[in-house]
């Protein structure tokens, strides 16, 4: 199952690893030096993912998915502070 927005989680690697559909080597075949990362849940691990676009060549920009702003703080509090959610992530 993968989560809301993480597609470079473990769960994910049929869709970039090497067993699935490729899609860092296809990158790196397209000519990509970098991968732009829109999504996290900082709850999965994503070493895997990590590793092996370092092994295929790339750089990875982390973003920040949406799990910074479920907390308490931020969604449906009132004060619209995700601040400690966004650090958190």
């Amino acid at each position: 199952k993968l989560g809301r927005d993480d597609f470079f989680c473990d769960d994910a690697k049929p869709m970039w690893g090497p067993k699935g559909r490729g899609d860092l080597q296809i990158m790196k075949l397209l000519g990509a030096n970098t991968v732009r990362l829109y999504g996290n849940d900082p709850s999965l691990d994503h070493v895997d993912f990590l590793d092996y676009a370092n092994l295929e060549g790339l750089s990875v920009i982390p973003g920040n998915g949406d799990a910074a702003f479920y907390g308490e703080n931020c969604k449906g509090s009132g004060n619209y502070s995700c601040a400690e959610g966004v650090k958190d992530a």
